[in-house]
């Protein structure tokens, strides 16, 4: 009921203001949230923010032993710069969806990155489809085409078997008969071996596990600590 001497029209419309300023009020407020997590969100995955995590630190006699045995291995892939100063190693298994869920943030900061080395472990632990596909990039890794194979392997959905991972070798343009012979051959079972030795340096279990610098990683983790650590790698 309007007061004495007060026009209800006029308050009516003084009242329909009031709500059409608060409705933009509330619109700007989500829009301000919005704007604050997306900048957050990008903030951590670019790097810019610190986070805690730092890993685990390595003794330097377990570090001389897994470059020993790298070095005495006939076949290590590396992505990256393989004279960078950075170095990396990753355990790791196709099968893996946190393996995969780390091969876009370890392509994005070797690509933001051209002092970054990355020296890939192929460490099937999730069965014979794990194997079967490890055999074959390192099968590919002897026709000079491993990063090819790798990323499609790890960017695809392909069934793990001989005629699909041939076909894929085909498509890569790799002879596909002498990639299932190698795959099955004495050259790629003894890098698995020696793959197998350099995890239990290091007492690997599982993937995906990564050497950054000096510093044992286990598990999957955001974009920002990874850059976290390479950048603590850089300069030690």
């Amino acid at each position: 009921m309007p007061l004495p001497g007060e026009n209800k029209n006029s308050r009516e419309t003084d009242d329909h203001l009031g709500v059409a300023q608060a409705g933009r009020s509330s619109r700007r407020n989500l829009i301000l949230i919005v704007a604050v997590v997306v900048g957050v969100v990008w903030l951590q995955q670019t790097g810019f923010l610190d986070t805690a995590y730092e890993g685990d630190p390595l003794p330097e006699v377990q570090l001389q032993e897994v470059q020993a045995l790298l070095d005495a291995s006939p076949l290590v892939p590396h992505i990256g710069n393989p004279d960078g100063t950075v170095k990396i190693i990753e355990f790791f298994d196709y099968r893996c969806g946190h393996c995969r869920s780390m091969a876009t943030i370890v392509d994005d900061v070797v690509n933001e990155n051209s002092d970054v080395d990355v020296v890939l472990i192929e460490y099937p632990v999730l069965g014979r489809e794990s194997e079967l596909a490890a055999r074959f990039a390192l099968a590919a890794a002897l026709q000079g085409g491993y990063a090819t194979f790798h990323r499609a392997l790890m960017f695809s959905a392909i069934p793990y078997t001989d005629d699909a991972l041939m076909e894929l070798g085909a498509n890569l343009g790799m002879d596909a008969e002498r990639l299932k012979t190698d795959a099955y051959g004495d050259e790629v079972e003894a890098i698995m071996l020696d793959n197998l030795r350099i995890a239990k340096a290091l007492d690997v279990s599982g993937t995906p596990t990564f050497v950054i610098g000096k510093r044992l990683v286990v598990g999957a983790i955001d974009k920002g600590s990874f850059t976290g650590l390479v950048a603590a790698a850089r300069n030690p």
